[in-house]
């Protein structure tokens, strides 16, 4: 019953990234200026594990300040903080990818036991042309502590972000 709850919970969370992607790629169209890689304040929306929900980024050259805010499959409430950094940058059809590397923590909450996990994100972000957008792809490989085991842990992320003052 607990675990038919969470596939729901997450197929909803699914569709609804799923349609503020197309708004987002649809408002890009609409805008006339030219972007490389958006520095400043971004806010944007993530799904997948360890935190999925409100994503935070603050982008300054290669390097980053990460973080989310919402909810992980494991339990109710989540939040996820850490740095990134641009490793490289490649292109595809004349079409600008970066390669980034960080270090996260994330914690989870709700119940009687908290989860803390350390990640290392591996990742790919695209920005797109002709606005401050930037879509990301992660695989996140990492440690999970709670309060009797110390276990690997695997997880991954999709979500995009909206640069405010760029």
């Amino acid at each position: 019953m607990i675990h038919n709850l969470y596939i729901q919970k997450e197929k909803i969370m699914k569709k609804f990234l799923f349609t503020i992607l197309i708004i987002a790629m649809s408002l890009s169209v609409v805008t006339a200026a030219q972007y490389d890689r958006a520095d400043g304040f971004g806010i944007g929306l993530t799904g997948g594990y360890p935190v999925s929900g409100l994503a935070l980024k603050y982008g300054m050259g290669d390097f980053r300040l990460v973080g989310t805010f919402g909810y992980s499959i494991r339990d109710n409430g989540a939040i996820e903080a850490g740095v990134q950094y641009d490793l490289d940058s490649f292109t595809i059809d004349r079409l600008p990818f970066y390669l980034n590397f960080g270090i996260t923590g994330a914690m989870t909450f709700g119940s009687a036991i908290n989860n803390f996990s350390i990640n290392v994100p591996i990742g790919i972000s695209y920005y797109l042309m002709r606005a401050p957008i930037e879509f990301f792809l992660k695989f996140t490989p990492g440690i999970l502590i709670n309060s009797n085991t110390i276990e690997p842990d695997f997880g991954g992320a999709i979500g995009f972000l909206y640069y405010v003052n760029r």
